[in-house]
């Protein structure tokens, strides 16, 4: 037993040496003074949050005078550390000295750390949620002598409260804790990393179980038959065939500025680890007051637990309720765009928590979910209600029965009672308080079957650490008591997934403004849900194939099952090739598919929404899926799909130009790669026969690196001379989420306007604007901050509210910002604002549909009035030049389809003068015209070759070895076939070092012996032949076969090295090569210019 107290007892200490923040701090005594004494203290923990008297002491040195001695904390006088005061610290200081006194050499006084806040609660409205960033530390606290020096001295932690816990100090602190419990018990703790910050920092999640064969066996036994056979799996629990499991409760921070979250799931996680009970006081249902004993190890029999601390570990490091990005988190759960949430969201879909608590602030009422309505149809709301009011109860019961507060309160409930009584008056809210927006992790986490719930604690204090604390024991207890029956409602939710039944039972919590059954939006189908959802990814019935990837990637993650067609299949009037992606409905995780691929629902009559409600992934991300209502249409057609990878970019054979059709955001990425690069990009002005205004012409040499890089839709340009104009390299004004999602597709950004060649929703740029740089402007801010620049602009909008939808637009085709859109499109707004007035001189891009059902869903009340309205145009006059849309183009990194509106607008203000792709006229090439000049154009083209400086080409210029294999490489697109070689005379940084290697790899071309390759040998005739010979052999043309005439023609046939007969005999042949006159092949003539570019010319008619 001693050996088990002192290893436990260590264990602990550790853990009380994190949390009081010891840290070795510097002597700054001059050589040969005396060392500081280490102050004594009674404590050294100083709570921003409850005001704290030290009894510090210390030997004074004689000769020192108690009255002369100062005081510093973190080398500041005491007098510097003020309380915070009208927006600034600048009241009275916080940190005093009294009872100052001397006995018998020993020093003492009492030091007095009061609230720095003039508040025990860091949440007041008049204090930043982050203000108490800028205080938290470990400081010195020194006594100082009359002459300076420090006499005495020791850390003080200055911590909003009392078990408050920095990033830094909670793995630390989360490893110690694990130390100790592994002394003390048998419990299976485990720690991982689960994926990483903007930053770069670990998000952790801690598993707490009976042991590891509980983890096992819901990994490898219940959760499979949970997504697969939830039927049988209810029948197996009932008969006790399955015996004894485990279901897992899920403690969650994701805004860490609300910091008793984070703080009280790790004061849990030492309670889950450590201690043998949780007790906690608590009211019945019936009113009684009770105690409840929880054994740990009872609890564990029926539950584990999975720990986030905080889904955002930037923010616990910087004090912020967003991420490094500048995104809120708890907005983007299902759009998914952030490291952060992509990470926690894919464990939600690994573990599909029976309880899902989201520990949040802040809410004076102490507010505890489920919500108001509106409601989401997605969500099977009858079988998960009324346990999450059962939990809500007995969480807000507890929260208030062990702490100072009194008071609790459920939307849910409260909007139910205002219903039922119109003069009932709310102390909490009843109304606003949504779960109408899945973005929510809670309610993310309900579309995973969870009973979710969003806690919002009342105050940022050590009390609030407790009221959660205790609101978690007593949602354990409920679990723990009401296990089957929660996880037969579960199970429930999976089984009608899988036989895709839409229960009726779920209408009555469907309800409009006046709280009148609305139930499931059906639109006249017996199902709400499809059958089917079909992605195709081939061309014609798909418009982004791109985007089609990354949605089965999210699916995949999310754990939605997907297969993918093995043979075509035609419903009605329209055929699905094979290979089409397709999620079929009947499944465990029907709900979130639907959710995300739907057109939404218009709640346009609801008073008020807290987020964004729509969803509508084909909309905003911009791809084509269509919804199948025919059962059993792709039965025995298709195979599951595990995994997807995105296979680059093909072209359809070699060519001097390509047309990067703008259809995807990885067009806009991979130009922006060739700008930075230097390489040339022209963006069509006008539309041909099949490309469109907006699409950008590209050399193919310069593309080819990039293929596997990037998915693009991509063609030969041919020959005909494109017009358009040049793009340039351009640095681009940005702020907040404008500039994550710029720099995300290879925009240069910066904050300093005047650095910037162009503007994008920036503030007070009149000035810039006016002398001529160039801005765009999207929804009602960017509206606002220029309408004063635009003679005759008005438009409107509301001011404040974020009303939101997808509608209908009219895009104009002739202009290269909407030329590469559909000439109808569904575009996407936060702000709910129309243009109403533009100048004569404005050109308008797109309009409103004037259609009645223009408007598909959202909340945006009065959107009627916006239905024909101008959505953007162009200005330029006076020396200004601007782009405006009424949309937001950009909103939470979501609305990806538009963000080509955006590039598209940028590309449009940077361009120079109307140009088209320079076209090389050679003055010299009159004595070969009739022969070589059309080869020789086309070879330019290709870019397989290049002249010799101005207007020159110098076609009799003999071609060495090297530059001919060039041409050869470039033309035949043959420079994968990379070889190693070890030429003295081909050093690794020539240019033509890659042109051999990959012609050597080819087996095109060997050296000439003693390790040399003599790559500025002009090449002769029969060498060229040899060589244009093997080059066939990659070809499907190849093999060749010579007649036995083929070399009698020719007189000098002898002298035609032996190793390339076969090579000449079969090039004649086939009239690639000829002799230099009817009779004379030439073998040893040296080849020049214009003779290899007509041979490659006629190689390439053969070898496609």
């Amino acid at each position: 037993m001693k050996k088990l107290f002192n290893k436990g007892m260590l264990a602990l200490l550790m853990v009380l040496s994190l949390l009081t923040g010891t840290t070795a701090y510097g002597d700054n005594r001059v050589s040969g003074e005396p060392p500081a004494q280490v102050l004594v203290m009674n404590n050294n923990v100083a709570s921003m949050t409850a005001k704290r008297v030290f009894q510090v002491s210390f030997h004074l040195p004689n000769g020192e005078d108690l009255k002369k001695i100062s005081w510093t904390y973190g080398g500041k006088p005491l007098s510097e550390w003020k309380t915070f005061e009208q927006r600034d610290y600048t009241g009275p200081s916080f940190i005093t000295v009294s009872q100052e006194k001397v006995e018998g050499g020993l020093y003492s006084a009492s030091i007095t750390f009061d609230l720095p806040y003039g508040s025990d609660n860091l949440a007041e409205p008049r204090l930043q949620r982050q203000l108490f960033g800028s205080l938290m530390g470990t400081y010195e606290l020194a006594a100082i002598s009359s002459d300076g020096q420090i006499l005495a001295k020791a850390p003080v932690k200055l911590t909003p409260y009392e078990s408050f816990l920095t990033y830094d100090e909670l793995k630390p602190a989360i490893d110690a804790v694990t130390s100790q419990a592994a002394v003390l018990n048998d419990r299976y703790i485990h720690t991982e990393t689960i994926g990483k910050s903007v930053e770069g920092r670990d998000i952790y999640l801690t598993i707490v179980a009976k042991d590891k064969k509980t983890v096992d066996k819901y990994q490898n036994v219940t959760h499979p038959a949970m997504m697969n056979n939830p039927k049988q799996l209810q029948a197996d629990i009932k008969s006790g065939v399955f015996g004894e499991y485990a279901v897992p409760v899920w403690l969650n921070n994701i805004h860490p500025n609300e910091s008793p979250g984070v703080d009280a799931i790790f004061n849990y996680f030492k309670s889950l680890a450590l201690e043998s009970r949780i007790s906690y006081n608590t009211t019945l249902p019936d009113g009684d007051a009770s105690e409840t004993n929880m054994n740990i190890d009872d609890v564990l029999k029926k539950v584990f637990f999975l720990l986030v601390y905080t889904d955002n570990p930037d923010g616990r490091f910087h004090t912020s309720r967003v991420n490094a990005n500048d995104f809120d988190l708890n907005r983007d759960n299902t759009y998914q765009t952030q490291p952060e949430t992509r990470s926690v969201t894919e464990q939600i879909a690994k573990w599909s928590p029976l309880s899902f608590l989201d520990l949040h602030g802040f809410d004076k009422n102490f507010l505890i979910e489920p919500a108001t309505p509106p409601h989401d149809p997605n969500i099977e709301y009858d079988l998960l209600m009324n346990s999450m009011l059962e939990q809500a109860k007995a969480m807000g019961e507890a929260g208030i029965a062990n702490t100072k507060y009194d008071y609790y309160h459920i939307p849910y409930e409260e909007h139910k009672k205002s219903v039922l009584d119109p003069k009932y008056i709310s102390k909490g809210t009843a109304s606003g308080w949504d779960d109408a927006s899945p973005a929510y992790t809670a309610v993310f986490a309900m579309h995973h079957g969870a009973l979710g719930h969003t806690l919002e604690m009342p105050e940022n204090n050590e009390e609030s650490v407790k009221a959660i604390y205790y609101s978690v024991a007593a949602a354990t207890s409920y679990v723990m008591d009401n296990q089957d029956k929660l996880f037969m409602n579960q199970l429930k939710i999976y089984e009608r997934g899988i036989d895709n039944l839409d229960d009726h039972a779920v209408d009555k919590y469907l309800v409009d403004a006046r709280n009148e059954e609305i139930g499931r939006p059906r639109k006249g189908n017996t199902n709400f849900f499809p059958e089917y959802y079909v992605l195709p990814v081939e061309a014609g019935v798909q418009k982004n194939a791109l985007e089609v990837y990354h949605m089965i990637e999210y699916f995949l993650r999310n754990g939605v099952q997907i297969e993918r067609s093995t043979e075509q299949v035609r419903v009605g009037g329209m055929a699905y090739p094979a290979g089409s992606f397709v999620v079929n409905m009947h499944q465990a995780m029907r709900g979130l598919a639907n959710l995300v691929l739907y057109d939404g629902v218009d709640l346009s009559d609801a008073e008020w929404v807290t987020a964004e409600i729509v969803q509508n992934f084909p909309d905003l991300r911009g791809f084509n899926c269509y919804a199948i209502r025919q059962p059993d249409i792709f039965t025995g057609k298709t195979q599951p799909v595990t995994s997807v990878t995105m296979s680059g970019t093909t072209l359809p054979g070699n060519t001097g130009y390509v047309v990067i059709h703008n259809t995807n955001n990885d067009a806009i990425r991979a130009v922006n790669e060739l700008l930075s690069s230097g390489k040339t990009v022209t963006m069509l002005t006008a539309g041909t026969e099949k490309d469109k205004a907006g699409d950008f012409i590209v050399s193919y040499q310069d593309l080819k690196p990039l293929l596997e890089k990037y998915l693009l839709d991509a063609d030969a340009f041919g020959k005909v001379e494109p017009k358009g104009q040049l793009l340039k390299h351009q640095t681009i004004a940005a702020l907040g989420e404008p500039e994550i999602v710029l720099k995300g597709l290879g925009f240069e950004v910066t904050a300093d306007q005047k650095k910037a060649d162009i503007l994008v929703n920036t503030f007070d740029s009149e000035e810039l604007v006016r002398s001529g740089k160039p801005y765009v402007a999207y929804g009602y801010m960017g509206m606002t901050n220029v309408k004063n620049l635009i003679p005759g602009f008005a438009f409107a909008g509301p001011e404040w509210e974020s009303y939101e939808g997808v509608f209908m637009a009219d895009v104009m085709q002739d202009n290269i910002i909407t030329g590469p859109y559909n000439a109808q499109e569904n575009f996407y707004t936060v702000s709910g604002s129309y243009i109403t007035a533009v100048p004569k001189a404005a050109k308008v891009l797109a309009t409103i549909s004037g259609k009645n059902d223009f408007y598909k869903a959202g909340w945006w009340p009065g959107h009627a009035a916006a239905k024909g309205k101008i959505l953007a145009f162009t200005y330029n006059e006076n020396n200004k030049h601007l782009s405006v849309f009424a949309n937001d183009l950009i909103n939470k990194a979501h609305s990806q389809h538009q963000y080509r509106l955006l590039a598209n607008s940028i590309f449009n203000a940077a361009g120079i003068q109307p140009a088209t792709v320079p076209v090389v006229k050679f003055g010299d090439l009159n004595g070969v015209e009739s022969w070589a000049g059309d080869s020789i154009r086309e070879l330019l083209d290709l870019g397989a070759l290049q002249g010799s400086g101005g207007e020159r080409f110098k076609p009799l210029q003999h071609v060495t070895r090297a530059e001919y294999l060039a041409m050869l490489i470039k033309t035949f697109d043959l420079s994968e076939a990379h070889s190693a070689i070890s030429f003295t005379d081909v050093p690794s940084s020539s240019w033509y070092y890659p042109y051999i290697a990959s012609a050597v790899g080819a087996k095109l071309v060997n050296g000439v012996g003693e390790g040399r390759f003599e790559p500025d040998r002009a090449v002769t005739r029969q060498e060229m032949a040899l060589i244009a010979a093997n080059v066939l052999k990659h070809s499907s043309a190849f093999p060749l076969q010579a007649s036995k005439e083929a070399l009698e023609k020719f007189t000098d046939r002898e002298a035609i090295a032996p190793y390339a007969r076969e090579a000449v005999a079969v090039l004649s042949d086939a009239h690639i090569i000829e002799g230099l006159s009817p009779t004379v092949f030439a073998p040893q003539e040296i080849a020049n210019r214009a003779q290899a570019a007509v041979m490659i010319s006629r190689i390439r008619q053969l070898y496609y």
